[in-house]
């Protein structure tokens, strides 16, 4: 009997040999794609391709793409692979211009996996291809033109008031804070009144229920890496295999708030001036109504045929709520995290941010308006160097929509073909930003803007899939931080982390451990 055991152990094993053996000549063999078209590449390594580092949650997506961008330094482009698919990178700003906006037809959909009907939340802007990405976003632009901020700033500057009042008590003690936390509670406040027409009261209560549905969108976890990682550069296999991002609880919660929310506005006749409003014009009648101090959010605007009138479903409707408060909760809020810890580290970029909102505010007898925030040049600078060190979006996906020949070389790319613009390699190349490391507002100044190819700064994107809530986001952000830098000062403190250390299972850049900062009343 053991003998006979033991044969099956060695067949076994023989079996195992043979079947490792195959399987690794034949990932060789798939490895010659790009050599074969005489691409430069990044060689791989059995079984995960260039992606050992993701796949193991080593490290995060955008910090492997920074590093095979660096790998490919002094090429504009490069193949890579993850297991046997083989995947594109560009490098070079011309190309990447191409890519956004020239030929923008061959490039128009992100490449994620969506299913309306099995989640009906991921039908939102972000997600949707073709053709029914351009006729949603063709209704939802005007909703986002200076316009409509406007309309929504006096929710901000109430949200903003409630930011600095909160940690007065906390600042006179002069204690250490987990500012990223603050600032989330600020972020939902406004989110949850603008989006979803909801008074949620985060700053004062940390435990409400908006903001413990939304910690859950936003929890990072192996499965979530694994799945978004899947999701973006395998589709095909995360439909096959039925893999969810989004918990079923937290799907069915966010609909049932805007439902709720819609049905008290409508069966009550109540209007609010709030992102909510617009989409129940929308759902109703399939346009916003006209404001004549709107103009042109960007050159890239896509206008909408006259002939479609749909009205978006209840379900789109909730879509959009749910990714309003995605892309404008967690971008801000960790914007303003990095932005505060690197004035905590530069207190004379600090001193001069707040010396500029004093002097705006004097000029507007106190009040903080929407022309006020225009107008503080610096701080403008200040958030901008922030987007470059610490892009929200490490990476921008793009399949490859039809056959691309990319013009001035020999390469062609196929249908179906996913490919990645690299934010944080661009962000911290040396050629663009000289000691990309150091935090300096003034590469921000026109004249040093003037010198580098628009396409180096990419973190809300660009062409016509530029990030359509980038006004909002920005004065957002901007509102709380002049809210925070007007009443107090920040300092690193011995829990502050130095040098940062990302969250390898978060797809948006963000700290691991949040962000602790001393606060004190400013001098």
């Amino acid at each position: 009997m053991a003998i006979i055991f033991e044969s099956l152990l060695l067949e076994a094993g023989v079996l195992a040999a043979c079947t490792l053996t195959a399987l690794y000549f034949y990932f060789k063999n798939s490895w010659t794609y790009w050599k074969k078209r005489n691409v430069p590449y990044v060689e791989p390594t059995f079984p995960f391709g260039n992606f050992r580092d993701v796949m193991l949650i080593r490290k995060s997506m955008g910090e492997v793409c920074k590093n095979l961008y660096d790998q490919l330094d002094g090429e504009k482009y490069g193949g890579t692979y993850l297991f046997t698919k083989s995947g594109f990178l560009f490098r070079d700003p011309e190309i990447i211009k191409n890519v956004l906006v020239k030929d923008f037809s061959n490039f128009h959909d992100r490449g994620f996996y969506m299913n309306e009907e099995w989640e009906p939340l991921s039908g939102h802007l972000f997600l949707l291809p073709g053709n029914k990405w351009r006729k949603l976003r063709a209704k939802l632009t005007p909703t986002f033109t200076s316009g409509k901020m406007k309309m929504m700033f006096h929710t901000l500057v109430d949200c903003g008031q409630e930011l600095g009042e909160c940690l007065t008590e906390t600042a006179k003690s002069e204690e250490v804070i987990e500012i990223k936390d603050v600032v989330a509670r600020f972020s939902t406040d406004v989110i949850s009144s603008c989006a979803f027409g909801i008074q949620c009261n985060c700053l004062k209560n940390p435990d409400a229920e908006f903001r413990q549905w939304g910690r859950k969108v936003f929890e990072p976890s192996i499965r979530g890496a694994i799945s978004g990682l899947l999701s973006a550069l395998t589709p095909k296999l995360f439909a096959v295999l039925k893999l969810q991002q989004l918990d079923k609880n937290v799907s069915k919660y966010f609909r049932k708030m805007v439902q709720d929310t819609i049905s008290y506005r409508e069966e009550n006749d109540v209007k609010r001036n709030d992102f909510m409003q617009l989409l129940i014009q929308l759902k109703n009648k399939g346009v916003v109504d006209a404001d004549y101090t709107d103009d042109h959010q960007n050159e890239h605007t896509i206008t909408e045929e006259k002939s479609d009138d749909t009205k978006l479903s209840m379900n789109s409707v909730a879509a959009q709520a749910f990714v309003f408060f995605v892309a404008g909760f967690e971008t801000s809020s960790t914007t303003m995290t990095f932005c505060l810890y690197e004035l905590s580290l530069n207190p004379d970029i600090q001193d001069r941010v707040r010396r500029e909102i004093d002097e705006i505010l004097k000029k507007h007898d106190g009040k903080l308006t929407y022309e006020a925030v225009q107008e503080m040049e610096y701080l403008d600078k200040v958030v901008s160097e922030t987007l470059r060190k610490y892009p929200p979006l490490p990476i921008l996906n793009r399949e490859c929509t039809k056959t691309y020949h990319i013009p001035g070389t020999d390469v062609v790319l196929n249908k179906g073909d996913p490919t990645v613009i690299p934010v944080l390699g661009l962000h911290h190349d040396p050629k663009y930003y000289p000691n990309p490391e150091r935090f300096d507002p003034e590469r921000f100044s026109e004249e040093e803007k003037a010198k580098r190819h628009h396409y180096v700064y990419l973190p809300f994107g660009e062409g016509p899939r530029i990030c359509i809530g980038l006004r909002f986001g920005l004065m957002q952000t901007k509102v709380g931080l002049i809210s925070l830098l007007y009443r107090y000062q920040f300092n690193a403190s011995k829990e502050t982390p130095v040098p940062l250390v990302m969250d390898v299972k978060s797809f948006i850049l963000s700290p691991v451990g949040g962000m602790h900062l001393q606060i004190k009343k400013r001098n």
